[in-house]
């Protein structure tokens, strides 16, 4: 194969995919159809490691693990949507400052009857543990989790907190006593693999499993690809872009190949400043730089789309505010514009040095980093490609988002994550979560993200890409927007 010395990076690719295909073609040809009733899933980790539910953050396979066997007092159902879990159901009083949620008669794996004191004395542990990670801006509203009688339990706010539910129906506010969950699964370790069931109790309170099994375990996208085509899996979970481009390699049928429509974050992250990348107009310039419809087309994926702003603009609730700047004119102007901003700089501070940028590894990894080497290349900048573990100054954002609220992207690109920030953002933020009505929480949070977009810290590329491989004719398996398929869902006619 001869490329040009630019295209090193294609041919560098093509030859590991064309070597992952011949590997493929000497395994056994696929499984026709799937066994509904002994359900086996391959869930995507390129590091994978042991399955623990108490771990924070919670690795993948342990989030599916959790969100089966320790439900939360709600639960998400196989389309997504808020769904029952410990609670059958709940009200919301007047001035939002209190969920008043009513238990299910149900129990703890080991016989014991849940009451509302366990409840409000796990769930509050909980936040206690979680507001170490990601969630902690959401859990400082919460102001205490009271049990009031034998089935109720009331959450009381600080201030009105419209997606509480979407938050508590994450995997990790799924609740374990004394290592015991409360279902709708029970799990048992079987060889590097958890097996489940769905269980219930007889009339003397004793543990009903049913028969049916679902087989989970993790493991490299290639390993996890080659045991589907083997006929060894029914599905695989977890796809994100850096591992798409194997799905051509296997030759998975389009069919098999699921697409969950998830809103987030894809884009890059200022994380460095620096001489050069302290100045807004710079970043402003390699915001301009990159061709993202030649970008995402390299992928050849229908279902990616570009993003232009911080927050979606079909977002709900999300006041409308203007494009940046660097969005108007064609590709080729805006390069000649980027590119005399660079001169510039250059002329007045020297040559700047390779920019670091920290993307995964996998094949998507290097097709997006030879896309966008060439996009910098344009403006006469230099990249060096890093992993996320060494230093670096830009770094690729590849996340769900887990609330439907403008909050939630800005909690991602705030002063805790990066020193090319906005402190007014933030304060606008914390000010729109303390507010009383949505109205201002809405006008709060318009003006907090206006602010951090002029601040450019954050170069909006896509949405996030998240793919599953499911074997045809098996049921509870339900593209959506949460890109969460729970596991006890699967095998199951869920229409």
């Amino acid at each position: 194969m001869h490329c040009a010395k630019s295209h090193c990076v294609y041919c560098d690719t093509m030859t590991r995919l064309l070597c992952f295909i011949t590997v493929l073609m000497l395994l056994a040809g696929c499984a026709e159809g799937v066994d509904n009733s002994r359900v086996r899933v391959d869930i995507i980790e390129n590091r994978p490691r042991p399955f623990s539910i108490s771990a924070i953050p919670l690795p993948l396979a342990s989030a599916y693990l959790r969100g089966a066997t320790a439900q939360g007092l709600v639960t998400f159902d196989s389309k997504g949507r808020v769904a029952p879990g410990l609670a059958n159901r709940w009200i919301v009083t007047d001035d939002g400052l209190s969920y008043i949620f009513r238990l299910n008669k149900t129990r703890w794996n080991d016989g014991r009857e849940v009451t509302s004191n366990d409840v409000a004395g796990l769930l509050t542990s909980r936040i206690k543990e979680l507001r170490k990670g990601r969630f902690n801006s959401e859990l400082a509203i919460i102001d205490r989790v009271v049990p009031m009688t034998g089935k109720v339990v009331e959450i009381r706010l600080k201030a009105p907190m419209p997606y509480l539910l979407e938050m508590l129906a994450q995997p990790d506010f799924g609740l374990a006593r004394r290592g015991f969950g409360s279902g709708p699964m029970q799990a048992e370790k079987l060889g590097d693999a958890m097996q489940l069931r769905l269980r219930s109790f007889d009339d003397e309170g004793k543990t009903v499993l049913e028969p049916e099994t679902v087989t989970i375990r993790s493991s490299p996208a290639s390993l996890a690809l080659a045991r589907y085509i083997e006929g060894q899996s029914d599905l695989v979970e977890g796809g994100r872009f850096e591992d798409f481009p194997l799905l051509e390699a296997a030759q998975i049928n389009a069919g098999e190949i699921h697409f969950d429509p998830v809103p987030g974050l894809f884009g890059l992250l200022f994380v460095e400043g620096g001489p050069f990348l302290s100045s807004r107009e710079n970043r402003d310039a390699i915001a301009m730089a990159i061709d993202r419809p030649k970008l995402l087309t390299a992928f050849d994926i229908m279902a990616w789309r570009e993003a232009l702003t911080l927050v979606p603009e079909n977002l709900p609730n999300r006041l409308s505010i203007p494009r940046p700047s660097w969005t108007m004119g064609q590709i080729d102007a805006r390069r000649a514009t980027a590119k005399r901003t660079i001169e510039s700089w250059e002329n007045s501070n020297g040559q700047v040095r390779a920019l670091r940028i920290a993307l995964p590894r996998g094949f998507g990894g290097r097709i997006f980093f030879a896309r966008l080497k060439a996009d910098m290349a344009s403006i006469g900048l230099e990249v060096e490609r890093v992993t996320i573990d060494r230093p670096h100054d830009i770094r690729l954002i590849d996340r769900t988002a887990d609330q439907s609220s403008p909050a939630w992207y800005m909690d991602q690109l705030s002063c805790t994550v990066s020193v090319i920030c906005s402190q007014d953002a933030d304060r606008l933020v914390y000010e729109a979560r303390m507010a009383s009505t949505i109205e201002a929480r809405a006008q709060l949070l318009s003006q907090a993200e206006a602010e951090l977009q002029e601040m450019r810290n954050f170069i909006p590329i896509a949405n996030p890409l998240r793919w599953s491989v499911a074997r045809p004719g098996l049921l509870g398996h339900v593209s959506n927007g949460r890109g969460w398929h729970l596991l006890q869902y699967l095998g199951r006619d869920t229409t």
